[in-house]
């Protein structure tokens, strides 16, 4: 089973989505395996853990990617994204139906990403 999923977007301010898929994973472990593409050096990375954390305050943290490609851990924030990006973010996790369905989030909370 994929431990995330790495998707692109058309918003500037966060050029791209990693969502979490697993709610076990040390978030810490895999992130620090991904390398992103020279076009992110610089620019912020939008993590969804809407999966680990649940639908709250907690769902969405940003980071600043280094000049190596690589997440900048001390640079995290946990932002409120606007409803568009929100969207696309359950436009992504509702590609994975399964996942969502079976994972502890409420029925409300299932809902509101399958049925968006």
């Amino acid at each position: 089973m994929d431990k995330y999923i790495f998707n692109t977007t058309t918003f500037p301010e966060y050029p791209v989505i990693v969502t979490i898929l697993d709610y076990e994973i040390r978030l810490r472990a895999y992130l620090s395996e991904i390398t992103f593409p020279s076009c992110m050096r610089g620019k912020k990375a939008l993590v969804d853990m809407a999966l680990k954390t649940g639908i709250d305050e907690y769902r969405f943290v940003c980071f600043d990617v280094d000049d190596n490609g690589k997440i900048d851990f001390d640079s995290n924030n946990y932002i409120t994204v606007s409803e568009d990006m929100e969207n696309i973010a359950n436009m992504f996790l509702k590609q994975r139906k399964d996942i969502v369905l079976s994972s502890f989030l409420t029925d409300s909370q299932k809902k509101r990403i399958i049925c968006c």
